[in-house]
Parts: structure tokens; C-alpha cells; sequence
């Protein structure tokens, strides 16, 4: 039987498409459950997501792809985050608080509603990871309390939200404060180790991992209050042209 994929209008993270974090972490989910697997999934954005349109996951051995008819959308195969090694959780949950009252994409940018990073979605309706660049240069800060509305019947955040929340702070992290050109996932590599639980508050730390013309790296790691490691991403950022 074929699958099929249908990205909510909701789930936007420019204004008319889906958000990279998200829509990745759907097609992660049925690639491990489709190769029966539970382990890193890389998938690799090949064009807009297009929203609330029925699309058709192929398999082809082990990758699946994503298609919106002849058009490729986005493609899933085994990754890995091993290599890895994330910043230790904050310690002033503070300072984290703040960027959750002060972060997020602003009113002035494309991203203001976006799923993940916009302050002008509503609590229960965007996850509200709200974070910005620091507190050391190639690092973000991002805070993040899970909302049920996110979760499964057992109250922990459902696994394409926790790829969600990695995926913003990974730009925080990467973008040069004076080259603020708009910066798309064009490749995400994803482990959920533990899904925070409803409430229970989170922060979201980045890293840079270097960069090559109008691609930027970054990794991030989702981290609860305790300092439980719930998630570890790995992010290629895409430039766009001027």
C-alpha cells in the first residue's frame, strides 16, 4: 500500500511551505517504521514542502523519498549523530527563561510564523522554541516548554516535534548578524533518545560546525531542566541568494 504525507498548513515554517525540522522529522518517522528500524534517520530537503496536499512516500531499498508527483520533496535514509559531542546543558535557567521571552524570529522576517521559532504563534498552537545567537560566538540559547497539544496519549512531546525544536536554534546558532539573508534546512540528520514531557521546561542549545560558501553546519541538543538529553541534530542551513 503507498503512503501518503499531508504537511497541515499549520506546519509552515516560511509562510507557504512546511518546515524543514518538522516535515523531516514526519518522514523519519515512517522511514523507521517502514525498515522496522528506531535509530538516527538523515533526510534531505530537495524542494519547498509544499502544504495540505496529499504526497506519496516511495520506497526504493533503503531510502524513501517524498514526492509531490513528478517533483522530489524530500528524501530519508540511516543516519547517524554519534560524532556528535553537544555543549553541556545550561546552568542559569534564568538566562534561558529570557530568551524565551525575548528570542524567536521577529516581527519583521518571513519566519514571524513559523511553527518552531515564531513569536507570532500562539502558545498550544507553535512550539515557541525561542532562542537567539549566544552566549559565545557559533552558540544559541533556545527555550522551549512542551505543550500537550504536541503530545501522545502517554504525555511525552510526539517525535516530528522534538525534530521541530532542533531545527531553528541550529540557524541561531550558524547566521552571521550581518548577513541575515534567509537561511533553509536543506539537510537534517536527527536522534530522539527521550521526548521531554508535557510542561516539563527544555532549552535548546546550538553550535556551529563550520561552513562552505552558502551552506552553514550547525548541531543542536534538546536538554530538559534536569539536564536529561532528550535529542542530538545535525543541520545543513542553505543561504538563499541576495
Amino acid at each position: 500500500m503507498t503512503e501518503t504525507i499531508i504537511i497541515p498548513p499549520e506546519f509552515n515554517g516560511p509562510r507557504l511551505s512546511g518546515n524543514g525540522g518538522y516535515v523531516a522529522g514526519v518522514l523519519a518517522g515512517a522511514f523507521n517504521r517502514q525498515l522496522g528500524r528506531d535509530d538516527a534517520v538523515e533526510i534531505t530537503l530537495r524542494a519547498p514542502v509544499p502544504l495540505d496536499k496529499a504526497m506519496q512516500v516511495v520506497r526504493e531499498g533503503d531510502v524513501l523519498l517524498l514526492r509531490d508527483a513528478d517533483t522530489l520533496v524530500c528524501e530519508a535514509r540511516a543516519g547517524s549523530v554519534d560524532h556528535l559531542v553537544p555543549p553541556p546543558p545550561p546552568r542559569d535557567w534564568s538566562e534561558v527563561m529570557r530568551r524565551g521571552e525575548e528570542g524567536g524570529s521577529p516581527e519583521d522576517t518571513d519566519f514571524h510564523w513559523c511553527v518552531v521559532c515564531g513569536r507570532g504563534r500562539a502558545v498550544g498552537d507553535g512550539l515557541r522554541v525561542l532562542g537567539s545567537a549566544g552566549p559565545q560566538k557559533g552558540q544559541s540559547l533556545s527555550c522551549y516548554v512542551p505543550h500537550a497539544n504536541h503530545a501522545d496519549a502517554s504525555g511525552r512531546i510526539r517525535p516530528e516535534f522534538v525534530w521541530g525544536a532542533l531545527d531553528c536554534p541550529g540557524a541561531f546558532a550558524v547566521q552571521d548578524p550581518d548577513d541575515m539573508r534567509p537561511a533553509l534546512t536543506g539537510r537534517m540528520t536527527a536522534k530522539v533518545i527521550e521526548p521531554p514531557r508535557v510542561g516539563e521546561r527544555c532549552a535548546v542549545v546550538g553550535w556551529s560546525l563550520g561552513g562552505e560558501g552558502r551552506k552553514l553546519y550547525s548541531g543542536t541538543a534538546l536538554y530538559t531542566e534536569s539536564g536529561r538529553l532528550c535529542a542530538v541534530g545535525q543541520q545543513t542551513w542553505i543561504l538563499l541568494k541576495a
